[in-house]
């Protein structure tokens, strides 16, 4: 299952993301290396997968993918000070080309609550690249999790450029709905997890917006049904359910001594 929580968009995983972005054949140095990488992290073959990332950069010490693939890992692995260290040599060795290693740092600043560095960090990205779809998503959901004044319009501005980027993408379409829950604008939150559950009925995250927006409504029955939903599908999906993220979710704070609502996440 993706893991949702309140704060982030929910939560792709930084290597899989890489991944799908890398273009191109293998003509370049390191690139066969990056190939083996992304195979071996798919087969969850993790410690493999850095091996071969750390030969990629060992044969173009002056590329900074294999080093930003090592960072995307790390993070999804929860090894912080690693990531960190892999991004900002990305960044030393190419400090314009390594924009996912900038993004990258900046995820990593808002684990650490460094909200305003991360935020600069991102913005310096889109002066760059106004329509790099990673960076809006990533200042959404910060925004989001920061939930100062401005940062839910922040959110929503973001995400309406997003959606004419990828308007189908299920990240998109999920942040899109957070952040008008954000803004407490549930009548757009509707129509945005809406066509979220329309593009991708089986996806768990999907269900679980739906969930989220029963929540804002105070509709106990609608939240619970929703997450029996959600449940049902991350069980039968690869990125499984993931009890504590949800328990944490302020959506759901109503529900907190609920048991049918412990029963549903704490089930297996």
């Amino acid at each position: 299952m993706h893991r949702p929580t309140h704060t982030r968009s929910p939560s792709w995983s930084l290597a899989a993301l890489a991944s799908l972005m890398l273009a191109g054949g293998c003509s370049e140095p390191g690139q066969t290396e990056i190939a083996r990488g992304n195979v071996l992290a798919g087969r969850k073959q993790f410690d493999e997968a850095l091996e071969a990332y750390r030969a990629a950069a060992r044969v173009a010490p002056h590329r900074a993918r294999s080093r930003e693939l090592m960072g995307h890992l790390l993070f999804d692995l929860g090894r912080a000070s690693e990531a960190r260290a892999a991004y900002e040599e990305a960044v030393s060795v190419e400090p314009k080309a390594a924009l996912e290693a900038r993004i990258g740092l900046a995820r990593l600043d808002s684990e650490d609550r460094r909200f305003d560095d991360a935020l600069n960090r991102l913005r310096e990205v889109l002066d760059e690249q106004p329509n790099n779809l990673y960076a809006l998503l990533s200042r959404a959901n910060l925004a989001i999790r920061r939930g100062g004044p401005g940062d839910a319009e922040l959110a929503i501005a973001d995400t309406a450029k997003a959606m004419t980027i990828d308007p189908k993408s299920a990240a998109v379409l999920y942040a899109r709905g957070a952040s008008f829950l954000a803004g407490r604008q549930l009548e757009e939150a509707a129509e945005a997890f809406g066509l979220l559950v329309k593009a991708h009925p089986d996806l768990p995250l999907a269900w679980y917006g739906q969930a989220r927006l029963a929540a804002a409504h105070g509709d106990r029955e609608r939240a619970l049904s929703n997450l029996r939903v959600t449940r049902g599908k991350a069980n039968r999906g690869p990125g499984g359910w993931h009890p504590s993220e949800i328990l944490s979710d302020p959506s759901f704070r109503f529900l907190k001594n609920d048991p049918q609502f412990v029963a549903i996440v704490s089930s297996p």
